[in-house]
């Protein structure tokens, strides 16, 4: 088989998120979530998480570039840079700036989120993203982010995996603040798109060169009769709901709820967007289910998949992310897979799951995919919230206890495509 060559100047890296790696947010509506019982399924808390807020950072990116990586894509942490209203606090942006320039020096680009998840206390407060203030608090903070980054940052994610967030915390009941009302949720969805959309504005007013994007995690849906009428149309409402309202935003400037809910304009959100960032797990097979009500009388059959505790990440399915970087294409914008990887504890099924997926992104790019990077999720094994520890997804293992470091298996297989920008045969 033939080795397959990727452009010049492809970006190749890992992945992670402020909470899940920092340590200590104590401000932020995950820390509170994390100390009720029952939360988190393996009953443990981020805690000390990676360390990396005391300086474990540098070591892990370090170890990353070493491995061939040429960039990382990494969230700040809104609780800390705005721990009150209106209020920042000059040494955690002096603690992002180091770590900024430190990624620099390594030759590492850094891909910065804006907001991966949570949200400071103050914010969940009033409503968390119900709140319509929430649209300029956010355009604001990304401003004061590219006044104080944007001489080490050029490429932001304003916002990661509305849907995901809105599906777990506002229309679910799992994450915080866990309303479980879908009125809520489609509320709190239009309200991300259109912060999203605001903070586009905001970092380019400050940042004109600036290339800013939102990241969608885009699951493949697929009939699992696909014959069968009732399949093939609760698969449509839940692709549609997961995937294609928020496309629909980006090129129209409509935000579209489904069934009977009206059209509600959203027109700074069309074109809002200098790339597009691709989450990418698995694929999920929907048959209709009169008892699955929450979820548009679609339920999930698909085996084998990839689950832990109470988290199914799909069934792996390479196919998909060629599929799916295909359906971005039709945006016109370029493309990043920010995040793919794949909950294995023991690292057998990982090494073989990141070349398949890289040949299924070469495959994308063949076809007229303008992909530019590929970030595999996670550079190190970290607290995956409501399954705590117990869903690893790291190319270092990561000993919460005692902060030792192990690079696996798989590591070097990533390596080894990220040093020669090739897949290996």
């Amino acid at each position: 088989m033939a080795r397959l060559s990727f452009p010049d100047g492809f970006l190749w890296g890992t992945a992670t998120s402020s909470h899940q790696v920092e340590g200590y947010n104590v401000n932020n509506d995950w820390w509170q979530w994390e100390q009720h019982p029952g939360h988190i399924h393996d009953h443990s808390r981020s805690g000390a998480a990676c360390d990396w807020w005391n300086g474990r950072a540098e070591e892990d990116l370090s170890l990353a570039a070493q491995l061939g990586q040429n960039a990382h894509r990494l969230s700040v942490e809104w609780s800390r840079l705005e721990p009150a209203c209106g209020v920042y606090n000059p040494a955690a942006f002096e603690r992002y700036r180091r770590l900024f320039q430190h990624m620099r020096t390594l030759g590492l680009t850094p891909v910065v989120t804006l907001y991966h998840f949570t949200l400071p206390r103050w914010a969940a407060n009033i409503g968390g993203w119900t709140n319509p203030l929430l649209v300029s608090r956010f355009a604001t903070l990304a401003a004061e982010c590219a006044r104080r980054f944007g001489d080490l940052v050029s490429i932001w994610c304003t916002v990661n995996e509305p849907a995901v967030l809105v599906y777990n915390a506002y229309a679910g009941r799992v994450w915080p603040p866990g309303t479980g009302n879908l009125l809520h949720g489609l509320r709190a969805l239009r309200h991300l798109l259109l912060a999203h959309a605001a903070a586009y504005r905001a970092i380019h007013e400050v940042q004109p060169d600036a290339q800013v994007g939102i990241v969608f995690n885009m699951p493949l849906l697929e009939p699992a009769r696909p014959h069968h009428p009732l399949d093939r149309q609760v698969t449509f409402w839940q692709d549609w709901v997961f995937n294609e309202a928020k496309l629909r935003a980006l090129r129209a400037g409509v935000f579209v709820p489904p069934l009977a809910f009206p059209l509600q304009p959203a027109p700074h959100v069309q074109g809002s967007c200098d790339f597009v960032g691709l989450n990418y797990y698995g694929r999920y097979l929907v048959r209709f289910d009169v008892t699955a009500t929450g979820d548009f009388f679609g339920r999930h059959v698909q085996q084998p998949t990839v689950s832990r505790g109470h988290t199914d990440w799909g069934q792996i399915y390479p196919e998909g992310l060629t599929h799916q970087l295909l359906r971005l294409r039709a945006l016109g914008r370029p493309l990043y897979v920010t995040e793919n990887g794949v909950c294995d504890n023991l690292d057998v099924v990982r090494p073989g799951h990141i070349v398949e997926h890289v040949r299924a992104v070469h495959r994308a790019i063949q076809q007229g995919a303008d992909v530019r990077g590929y970030f595999h999720w996670s550079l190190v094994d970290n607290f995956e919230w409501v399954e705590g520890w117990s869903a690893r997804f790291g190319l270092i293992a990561v000993n919460p206890f005692t902060q030792e470091r192990r690079p696996k298996a798989s590591a070097e297989v990533y390596a080894e495509i990220c040093r020669t920008n090739r897949v290996p045969a």
